[in-house]
């Protein structure tokens, strides 16, 4: 009898572990509602490139948020004020078709992985590109913002 229930104990024990949720993992029904969210900072922020909207780029931004691209790494400021207009320009020229995304989140952070095509003309070029973007969030006062951004392409032009 001590024995089945030290069994009995023992397979709630292990059931109730194995159904809890993992350490700064979001609960099923909290995580489609945080991809959504931390999807519309995304686009937010690519509409504010688009529409060279500094401060509103600015506000989606960490302070300390960290831009790679082409080979470099750029903190907010730097890229605001360097990069910010000219692929405003560029991604309004371009016809975008994203191929596969997948946005993976915790608690406090969470990062969208984006492939996509982009065709347009360009300072009078034709322009073919494949793009991956990875963009990294974090939760700061109940608000998504974005932490770092990498960019990178390679040309489908032949």
């Amino acid at each position: 009898m001590i024995r089945l229930f030290t069994v009995s104990i023992l397979m709630f024990l292990i059931n109730l572990t194995a159904s809890a949720p993992k350490e700064n993992q979001l609960p099923t029904e909290n995580i489609q509602s945080s991809n959504q969210e931390v999807l519309q900072v995304l686009k937010n922020f690519r509409s504010a490139i688009i529409n060279n909207n500094r401060d509103r780029a600015s506000e989606l931004l960490t302070d300390d948020a960290r831009i790679l691209e082409s080979g470099s790494l750029e903190t907010k400021e730097e890229y605001l004020s360097h990069h910010f207009a000219a692929d405003g320009k560029f991604l309004k020229a371009m016809e975008r078709k994203v191929v596969s995304q997948k946005i993976s989140n915790t608690n406090n952070s969470a990062w969208i992985s984006t492939v996509s095509h982009m065709e347009g003309t360009y300072n009078e070029h034709s322009i073919k590109i494949d793009s991956a973007e990875l963009v990294v969030f974090i939760k700061k006062n109940g608000n998504w913002k974005i932490s770092a951004i990498h960019w990178s392409s390679r040309s489908k032009n032949s």
